[in-house]
């Protein structure tokens, strides 16, 4: 018997035994065409009040199921998957782990007549038992909202008629997806939707024209924290439709760096596909392209 194998002296469960930020290249082939990423992974196991520890080793053998995965048949939450039931094979001890993989992707941002591929943060996990998994997916994209409260009084103390200046601030927006069935809904997709929920994008490169029409546009389309939490909810809700069961779950957060001020704005919003009001999927008007 290992010393793992053995009783620990004093017996309480431990939720989470494994590895956090191990680094692996990976080669995913979809229909749109194969990608390769730097990822970093965490791994953990489960194990009882009546085990000293587990064998670790096992999880990176676990990991190493990336080296023979059939590439063409893979997504990112598929991947993440084949970990999941490859660290349960190999510590059949232990009844449910937790698989989360990092990694960055390129997504196309719109704005008007701007268009580039901006950098976008992934996370995709997987967790519970061998019969009951819930899998997770977020995408986290910059971008810039312009405040319609300041817009809105500046208008009324200089007696503006047209397009007010206002306060703007760079603001992260993360969209989360949380279901019990593996489904891949396009990172791309995503991005896109939460770009459309904030006042406008940000972009890595700008053209003193462009920097001027992303300004001015962006004070076409004043959000508050809260409007670009819920709009991101709505078109999240639009873009999973029927694609999911009614009780996965979609959550907005948006990180705010407040320009005016020395403390930062946070905001979320969440529902479950059935708790969540109907909306109409064929309304497109948001303004967040009218340059």
């Amino acid at each position: 018997m290992e010393i793992q194998d053995l009783r620990p002296e004093y017996e309480v469960p431990v939720k989470r035994i494994g590895f956090r930020n191990v680094l692996k290249r990976i080669v995913i082939r979809s229909p749109s065409g194969m990608y390769s990423f730097d990822a970093r992974i965490n791994l953990y196991v489960e194990i009882s009040s009546e085990r000293k520890g587990a064998h670790l080793s096992r999880s990176v053998d676990a990991i190493n199921v990336l080296d023979y995965l059939p590439q063409e048949s893979w997504s990112l939450e598929g991947l993440v998957d084949a970990i999941h039931t490859q660290l349960l094979k190999l510590h059949p001890y232990s009844m449910s782990a937790n698989v989360t993989l990092y990694t960055n992707y390129w997504a196309r941002a719109q704005f008007g007549e701007m268009s580039s591929l901006e950098p976008v943060k992934v996370k995709v996990s997987v967790k519970g038992s061998s019969k009951s998994k819930v899998y997770s997916l977020s995408v986290a994209v910059k971008g810039i909202t312009v405040c319609p409260s300041a817009q809105s009084t500046i208008a009324s103390m200089l007696g503006y008629a047209g397009l007010a200046p206002s306060h703007s601030q760079k603001v992260t927006l993360v969209g989360t997806i949380v279901t019990n069935v593996l489904k891949v809904i396009n990172v791309d997709d995503i991005a896109a939707q939460l770009w459309k929920s904030v006042s406008a994008p940000a972009f890595t490169l700008l053209k003193r024209p462009q920097e001027a029409a992303l300004v001015i546009g962006a004070h076409r389309n004043p959000k508050f924290a809260e409007d670009a939490v819920r709009d991101a909810v709505r078109r999240l809700r639009c873009l999973v439709g029927d694609k999911l069961p009614p009780d996965s779950l979609i959550r907005a957060e948006i990180y705010s760096l407040e320009s005016i001020h020395p403390h930062d704005v946070y905001a979320m919003a969440e529902g479950t596909l059935k708790e969540l009001p109907e909306v109409n999927c064929n309304d497109s008007s948001s303004g967040a392209n009218n340059v």
